[in-house]
């Protein structure tokens, strides 16, 4: 394979002017169609939402067919709700296989179908999901300015073996208000706190990842916005993170250089048959007198699934017969976050989701050149 590929977040001054965006002021612009469908790229568009009676959902707009990253443009879009008492429903819709997914030009407004996730004026976004039997309106007002890390992308190899991974928030939180219609019964869903962030790039995600950890809470007055990414042998499983907090509507910190990670409680998970950490700290020290500490502490597993499930028999089949294994966890337990400013420290525990997204098929985590096994 060589010496390993240089892989790091674009945001030098020549990167801002390269990918024309402007340092610290996200524009709504950036949330809109980023790829053409062709064959070796992807995008999505993820909402989420929590409301006050224990329902949560989440809608997923993706240019293709799920993750299916070397197949053609199929516009699909995932709807999963699941109740207080735990039943979850997940179905979806697709558009045309072959056809690029609808957008306007310039704004977030994709159309695939009756669903639709569309910016308004007023920085709010309407979300709809519309099925033979299911119907879900929701409006998301904006609680936390638009975020990205750097310019939003994150470059991987040089010249011409350069690929391309982007990631824009255009709402870090959400106040969100809804209508659910199912078995012919509509319930309004009200008090609900949510979430919207969009990907796209140019390269298959199991040829850059070999896993990450990624999750979001309101803990207390604040929110966070985290994510610890580990690269393929390729780029020397290189460690690449992300770190957003707001207080309010202020980011307070957002620095990625600065940002570590601790992971504890490693063990194999019964499903995915791979490596599960029930504790990952995330520490920003920003200098002697301001730092956040956020601890995920695993309490239970949401959702499992397979990758392979979404593409088609014979990918799946040639997928096994390479040692391919991609998986999927979401993860809920509590969310604590600490914060030594000035002198003063607070700690404020929520509890909260974040996930597990692994494209590689080993056991244990190697990160920068040092394999990682439980404790015997």
């Amino acid at each position: 394979m060589g010496l390993p590929q240089n892989a790091r977040l674009a945001d030098s001054d020549a990167d801002f002017k390269r990918f024309n965006v402007v340092r610290n002021r996200p524009h709504p612009r950036e949330d809109a169609l980023r790829t053409n469908g062709d064959r070796g790229s992807f995008e999505w568009w993820y909402t989420d939402a929590a409301f006050e009676d224990g329902t949560t959902v989440v809608v997923i707009f993706f240019a293709k067919n799920y993750f299916d990253v070397s197949g053609p443009a199929w516009p699909t879009v995932d709807f999963e709700v699941t109740n207080k008492n735990g039943e979850r429903v997940n179905v979806f819709v697709q558009g045309e296989k072959g056809h690029v997914v609808s957008s306007a030009d310039g704004v977030c407004d994709v159309r695939i179908e009756e669903c639709f996730i569309r910016w308004q004026e007023d920085g709010s976004y309407l979300v709809r999901y519309k099925d033979d039997s299911i119907a879900y309106d929701a409006v998301m007002k904006p609680k936390v300015p638009m975020w990205r890390p750097g310019t939003g992308y994150w470059l991987y190899g040089e010249g011409r073996r350069e690929k391309q991974f982007g990631w824009f928030v255009a709402l870090p939180e959400a106040q969100v208000d809804a209508s659910l219609t199912m078995n012919g019964t509509t319930r309004t869903l009200s008090g609900g706190h949510g979430y919207h962030d969009h990907n796209w790039g140019n390269v298959s995600l199991e040829y850059v990842f070999n896993h990450w950890y990624w999750g979001r809470a309101k803990v207390g007055e604040y929110n966070v916005i985290i994510s610890d990414m580990i690269l393929h042998k390729r780029y020397g499983n290189k460690r690449l993170m992300s770190f957003m907090c707001a207080k309010g509507d202020e980011i307070v910190s957002d620095d990625s250089h600065i940002t570590k990670a601790e992971r504890s409680g490693m063990h194999i998970h019964p499903k995915t048959k791979k490596f599960l950490d029930d504790s990952v700290k995330i520490i920003q020290r920003v200098s002697d007198d301001e730092e956040y500490v956020i601890s995920l502490d695993r309490k239970y597993d949401i959702m499992y699934r397979s990758l392979l499930e979404v593409v088609s028999p014979m990918k799946r089949k040639l997928a096994q017969l390479a040692g391919i294994n991609p998986t999927y966890l979401r993860i809920g337990g509590d969310v604590t976050l600490t914060v030594k400013k000035d002198g003063n420290v607070e700690s404020h525990t929520q509890e909260g989701l974040w996930e597990q997204y692994f494209t590689g098929s080993n056991k244990y985590p190697t990160i920068e050149g040092v394999t990682y096994k439980p404790m015997e």
